[in-house]
């Protein structure tokens, strides 16, 4: 099977002949079959055959601030007569990574089950996006998506049945993010009373938003410098390693996914297969040539044991430093020399600016074998490559800083 390679961003060749450089020395070209969730997930359907002002005419607007918190206030229809709950007890300083409901509705009694409208939230405490929050969520309460919406990376609309009591539920979700919060709010309504009120939840949830959300990092974030000629962020608990800098010709540093170790376990070889990043600088001055670096590579594998198994997909990235002129992302299965080594992934980014090429490697958990743990590096690896670039000082790649 032949391969066709797309360059992004680039005016030069260099970025896909590394690639297919890399591919050729190690591997065959065809991908391997790894998980891909959100490419298996059925697009949302959101058909509603009610009108909206007749939809408008039986509902009336709620606005509530759950734990008095601004960041927390949201509004939403709901049908007139509806019940507010008295779920908004649950301390805001409650433990990280515990979702809790800060608020919720009820339908009027009746013979049938009663519907439920209900909002929880989540502290994240690692970079992720919210779609991968929620999919990470749904795997692991056992549910399956029926449906799903990416309206950006901090706003998903999904659909799904979960059992209360034992007694199904469809559900209607919109997850979003304010701040270090993930906010979860549903609409519940019994499989017995879908079809006559499915119009009415998906014109509520429709209408759900949060009035004032943080739109910032959920971790704090620290910079590190490779002198002052460039520059990268990585979340304040991942863990930086980098030697000190005798040439600036090539210079290296790492950061590792600190979240669960201990100071004294940093070193370890195995903790790095939680998460790790390694970047390299190369100058063009040197003379760089594509196997010399793809031997470097080569040899930085074989140092800890590894290799590189089946091709896995490219990756694009856009939003990339601007002085960046070329970049290109390649992700492979990893596998051990010695011993047998399943489910991890090897991601390749190579950036080109006017004066340095970027190698930037994350090692990962697949995502087959733990999709949380996955997104979490590849949006820290992702965030870092965002921010990689000359630093904000006067430098050679800057073609409009004064001289």
């Amino acid at each position: 099977m032949k391969k066709v390679f797309m360059s992004i961003r680039t005016d030069s060749n260099i970025l896909i002949l590394f690639s297919a450089l890399l591919l050729s020395m190690f591997v065959g070209v065809f991908p391997a079959n790894a998980f891909m969730g959100k490419s298996k997930i059925a697009p949302l359907n959101s058909e509603v055959h009610t009108p909206k002002e007749i939809f408008e005419s039986k509902t009336d607007l709620i606005k509530v601030m759950p734990l008095n918190d601004k960041s927390l206030a949201y509004h939403i229809r709901l049908p007139k007569g509806w019940i507010q709950l008295n779920s908004d007890v649950i301390d805001g300083n409650s433990a990280t990574g515990i979702l809790r409901q800060i608020s919720a509705y009820t339908s009027p009694p009746r013979i049938e089950r009663r519907s439920v409208f209900r909002v929880s939230m989540i502290d994240l405490d690692s970079l992720i996006t919210v779609d991968d929050w929620f999919i990470s969520y749904m795997l692991e309460m056992g549910f399956s998506i029926e449906g799903m919406k990416i309206k950006s990376p901090r706003l998903v609309v999904a659909q799904y049945t979960v059992f209360e009591d034992g007694e199904p539920y469809a559900v209607r979700a919109v997850v979003t993010q304010t701040g270090s919060r993930i906010v979860l709010a549903e609409y519940l309504v019994h499989q017995d009373v879908y079809q006559a009120e499915r119009d009415e939840q998906i014109w509520a949830m429709t209408g759900f938003a949060l009035d004032d959300p943080v739109n910032k990092l959920p971790v704090a974030m620290k910079t590190f410098n490779f002198v002052d000629i460039a520059k990268f962020d990585y979340p304040s608990n991942w863990v930086i390693q980098a030697p000190v800098i005798t040439d600036i010709t090539r210079m290296e540093a790492s950061v590792l996914n600190g979240k669960n170790l201990k100071q004294d376990e940093i070193t370890s070889s195995n903790n790095e297969l939680l998460g790790r990043i390694d970047v390299s600088l190369v100058s063009k001055d040197q003379g760089l040539t594509l196997t010399d670096e793809i031997n470097l590579l080569k040899e930085g594998l074989r140092n800890r044991k590894y290799k590189l198994g089946k091709y896995i997909e490219n990756v694009e990235e856009k939003d990339i430093n601007h002085l960046i002129t070329s970049s290109r992302i390649d992700v492979y299965e990893v596998e051990g020399v010695s011993k047998k080594l399943a489910g991890y992934e090897y991601w390749v980014g190579v950036l080109e600016s006017k004066t340095r090429y970027y190698l930037v490697r994350l090692t990962t958990v697949s995502r087959g074998e733990n999709f949380k743990t996955w997104a979490e590096n590849v949006e820290t690896y992702k965030t870092l490559l965002r921010s990689l670039g000359p630093a904000s000082i006067v430098t050679d790649d800057d073609p409009l800083a004064p001289r």
